[in-house]
């Protein structure tokens, strides 16, 4: 690390005499050969892991037991620093999980909500739904950039009233 400074120095140093010019010169290439050489002998990167390789598996179905597969439209949105609460009302039958899958595009936060067998390839979480009155419910741990979130259905494009906590 000394050594290239040094070079450099010499080789373009006012008053420097062709000789240490010359010797900066070879010692430079000396230096790049030594690093190339050793770049490329014996160190082999180690294999990706399997999971970095192997294609997303779909989602496992949101619960174990059959459970009708509803597409409930949210009602509002809460906000906070480290996660999103989706409520929507709540219907006799409510599964206990649901998949809910959340996009970020602009200022625009797209919420989709399944309940039942999910089908395909999703990046979905599964959480589980709260029931509280009439309201159906569900945490998503997610860590939100501060930003006036505006939430938005995911399949109807309309827009869900949105409470932001700190």
């Amino acid at each position: 690390m000394v050594l290239a400074p040094v070079c450099v120095w010499l080789l373009f140093g006012l008053g420097q005499p062709v000789r240490n010019r010359l010797g900066a010169v070879a010692t430079l290439l000396a230096l790049e050969g030594a690093t190339i050489f050793l770049a490329t002998g014996g160190h082999r990167p180690e294999p990706p892991p399997v999971a970095a390789v192997l294609p997303p598996s779909p989602v496992p179905s949101p619960t174990a037991v059959s459970c009708p597969v509803r597409l409930p439209h949210p009602d509002e949105v809460r906000l906070s620093r480290t996660h999103v609460t989706i409520l929507w009302p709540a219907v006799v039958g409510e599964c206990d999980t649901a998949a809910v899958v959340l996009g970020e595009r602009g200022n625009r936060l797209k919420v989709w909500v399944h309940e039942g067998a999910l089908v395909g390839n999703h990046r979905a979480s599964v959480v589980p739904v709260n029931i509280d009155g009439h309201t159906a419910f569900v945490d998503v741990a997610r860590k939100l950039p501060r930003h006036r979130w505006v939430a938005v259905d995911g399949r109807s494009g309309k827009r869900i009233p949105t409470i932001t906590h700190g």
